[in-house]
């Protein structure tokens, strides 16, 4: 039985019936080829073969990682309808973007219509300090572009956006393909990146931790910027903690250009330091709008939609710096009233606006007696209106 096993096999492999073919792709049917013979010629048809496809470069490096995320994207998209305005929203979103990644020297590895993600190829040398300050300069001036984007958005009566930023340093295998000029990364550093930009805050940025220890590893770098300790990212199959962190500068520098902010009265005297505002709600438009005329009208402005990470904010820094506090009243975890008094426990000369929709000031001045109708303001809000407000309990 084995014999004859034996025999059928290698007929299979040389007869005439089954013809094979040699290296130049002609029919050979010599049936006095060995095993040894046959087994060459079909690698050599197989390595034929393989020419066509193909081939990659792989480079497994340490980079940082960055992506850029419009938020809310899918439901913006969804009220503009118009396939010509809806390239143009995202064209004016991704060339503005693009700019700022080249000038400060980050690969656009994607675009995925509503984000980017890129790297910085100079972090390759984890010892070069002002590469890694780069970085995050590179964020803050994304963040600040949003300005110059939703202008250009308003132009085209498209609406306007707010977006979040992610990065973090790690381990990537980034890819080219042979004759391609196209480059790809892989790696957990860009999945987690990716998944980190859901903690940041609109308009802000979050760093994760291995990026933090690089950072901390330069005094100087450690010195100019501040970084707050955020909820812990959970990945993996055994769902370890990856701690993340929000980015600002120890110095605001968000503010109108100097040239336009003139001498305020705070408390009373008459100050040339810029006025710092924190401004606290939870609907993104009003905090968008807000920002702008405070910005405008040369005010210093550290937003958050969140109201626990407003107080947390307040609570680790300087409670003294602000001279004033705007917030809206109806808001999730943490309504206006309950933020108010936390506030004030903090800093008893705490100054407050309050800035609602709801139609209930008689109720508003019953429940919180210390307040004069000064510091509430009814949504909509005038521009001019509201500053003229806001100077008025700089001046109390």
């Amino acid at each position: 039985m084995d014999t004859t096993t034996t025999k059928i096999g290698t007929s299979n492999l040389s007869n005439g019936d089954n013809p094979l073919y040699d290296a130049g792709g002609n029919k050979t049917t010599n049936c006095h080829k060995s095993n040894s013979d046959i087994l060459s010629i079909l690698a050599s048809q197989g390595r034929q073969e393989n020419t066509d496809r193909i081939s990659l470069t792989d480079y497994s490096e340490k980079v940082c990682v960055g992506v850029i995320d419009i938020i809310g994207s899918t439901g913006i998209v969804s009220t503009i309808g118009n396939s010509k305005d809806i390239r143009n929203f995202y064209e004016i979103f991704i060339n503005s973007i693009s700019n700022v990644l080249k000038k400060y020297r980050a690969n656009i590895i994607k675009t995925v219509g509503d984000g980017i993600i890129s790297y910085f190829p100079d972090t390759l040398d984890i010892t070069n300090m002002g590469a890694f300050e780069n970085v995050l300069e590179c964020c803050f001036a994304q963040i600040e572009d949003r300005f110059a984007i939703n202008a250009m958005l308003q132009e085209q009566r498209l609406p306007t956006i707010t977006y979040r930023v992610s990065v973090d340093f790690g381990q990537v295998e980034r890819t080219r393909f042979d004759g391609f000029d196209n480059e790809d990364l892989f790696g957990q550093t860009v999945n987690v990146c990716s998944k980190m930009n859901l903690y940041a805050q609109p308009n802000g940025v979050v760093v994760g931790n291995d990026l933090y220890r690089v950072i901390r590893s330069f005094k100087p770098l450690d010195n100019a910027y501040r970084f707050h300790e955020m909820d812990s990212y959970y990945c993996g199959a055994g769902k370890y903690s990856y701690p993340l962190y929000s980015l600002s500068r120890m110095k605001q520098t968000m503010i109108a250009p100097v040239h336009e902010i003139e001498k305020y009265i705070i408390n009373g005297m008459k100050s040339s330091r810029i006025p710092k505002i924190l401004l606290i709600d939870d609907e993104l438009d009003d905090l968008f709008v807000l920002e702008k005329f405070l910005i405008n009208a040369g005010f210093e402005v550290k937003s958050f939609s969140s109201p626990r990470e407003a107080l947390r904010h307040y609570a680790n820094g300087d409670p003294l710096s602000y001279d004033l506090i705007i917030s809206d009243i109806r808001m999730p975890e943490i309504n206006g009233f309950q933020l108010f008094h936390k506030l004030r426990a903090l800093n008893d000369n705490v100054r407050i606006i309050f800035a609602t929709c709801l139609e209930i000031v008689d109720e508003i001045l019953t429940l919180i007696p210390e307040l004069g109708l000064e510091q509430l303001i009814q949504k909509p809000i005038e521009k001019e209106k509201f500053i003229e407000l806001v100077k008025k309990n700089m001046s109390k």
